[in-house]
């Protein structure tokens, strides 16, 4: 009986002890999110009060304080001067001390690596570029990176102030795992570049598909700031996409999610035969690349003859504004976003003509219960090493939702 009452007892000691430790874990990861949530609102709407940050997260004023005290002490939050309130105690604004953190994007592209070390307001500090012939190995790549890495660190104030490396991706990519799953150009299959990066540098280390990358920083403080649903389509190289629903991005379930050069808008009798082994690929004609190989021309030249009222270029102009314009109504149709973003160099070039028509084309395609979707195009295609950096700054201000466990 008395072994009995002891095993019983050790049991029960044991099932206390577990309970307590999921107890803490949890009160951690609360803490945490709750910290979180409070630092992206500092970061995304600042200056902003006590008083306001309280209203907005439904926390209590008490748990304000502590957050905004601790981040404090940690240099990361700075109060402003006092503003003019109603009556009584002024309040006085926080903001985040964003230029004195700062976050180091990579792009790794098939004939040169650039890196660039931003702060966390974006603006660049410095900026290196490696032009390359072609990489011999898996390795060779990694090398470049490490170059310019350590290049950028001369060029970090404090070493503590760096808060993590971002890599920009041309290719299917696990940033979950921080695995390049493939990427022709750079000889990688299943390269565990995360794990390569943080054994040498011990930072937070991100990666992420270009265009995946680009949708994740507009999101949080450029074009689509004020979107919860958005489709971004990078009309380059090749032709990419992103999808955020509730603003989480979805990479779907092998991170092929947004493959839209891939969608077929051309009909198959009269396009040519797309690398992937298909017709009426878009990439074959309303990409750089596509147009370079199918068409005989650059965006530049193609811009040139529809200048000059050329015929077969206005033909083909219209071709991929039909093509395009019903892929993308086709895809507001089934997603029903609020926004869609355009960017890249085909856009660049020939935006000022190619996205007027594309308006037109997608509001005649859509029904009128999608028509409230707005249609935007960046000016400039943002630089990959920065977006990279601004990876970085994502996740940095990033609410770790996924890991609360109900």
């Amino acid at each position: 009986m008395e072994m009995e009452r002891g095993l019983h007892e050790g049991r029960r000691e044991r099932g206390c002890d577990r309970l307590k430790a999921e107890r803490t874990a949890s009160n951690k990861l609360l803490k945490s999110i709750n910290q979180q949530k409070v630092l992206r609102l500092i970061y995304t709407e600042g200056p902003i009060s006590r008083v306001e940050l309280a209203e907005k997260t439904g926390l209590t004023q008490q748990t304000i304080t502590n957050i905004v005290n601790r981040l404090s002490k940690e240099g990361i939050l700075q109060e402003t001067e006092p503003v003019s309130g109603n009556s009584g105690r002024k309040p006085i604004p926080i903001v985040v001390k964003t230029d004195q953190m700062y976050a180091i994007g990579i792009e790794l592209a098939v004939t040169y690596v650039r890196g660039t070390l931003i702060d966390f307001q974006h603006n660049k500090i410095h900026e290196i570029k490696e032009q390359i012939n072609g990489y011999a190995d898996a390795e060779h790549p990694l090398q470049y990176v490490f170059k310019v890495v350590e290049a950028l660190l001369a060029h970090v104030p404090h070493t503590h102030q760096l808060k993590g490396i971002g890599c920009s991706i041309q290719g299917l990519v696990d940033s979950r795992q921080g695995v390049v799953i493939y990427s022709k150009g750079l000889n990688w299959r299943n390269f565990p570049l995360k794990e390569r990066l943080q054994s040498r540098y011990d930072l937070p280390v991100y990666l992420e598909n270009d265009v995946n990358l680009l949708a994740l920083v507009e999101n949080l403080q450029g074009a689509l700031a004020d979107s919860d649903h958005n489709v971004t389509l990078k009309l380059d190289y090749g032709l990419g996409g992103a999808l955020v629903l509730n603003k989480q991005l979805c990479t779907g379930a092998s991170y092929v999610a947004g493959e839209f050069g891939h969608y077929k808008g051309f009909a198959a009798e009269d396009s040519p035969l797309c690398h992937c082994g298909a017709r009426g690929c878009l990439t074959t004609l309303a990409s750089v690349s596509g147009l370079k190989q199918n068409a005989g021309l650059t965006p530049e030249r193609f811009l040139e003859l529809l200048n000059a009222g050329d015929p077969e270029a206005t033909a083909l102009f219209r071709k991929i504004v039909q093509a395009v314009g019903v892929a993308v109504g086709n895809i507001v149709t089934f997603f029903n976003p609020d926004h869609v973003l355009f960017t890249g160099k085909l856009i660049d070039v020939l935006g000022d003509r190619l996205f007027p028509q594309l308006e037109i084309c997608i509001m005649e395609t859509i029904p009128e219960s999608c028509r409230g979707v707005k249609l935007l195009r960046l000016p400039q295609t943002p630089e990959e090493s920065v977006s990279a950096g601004g990876l970085v700054v994502n996740h940095y201000f990033d609410v770790p939702l996924e890991d609360l466990s109900l």
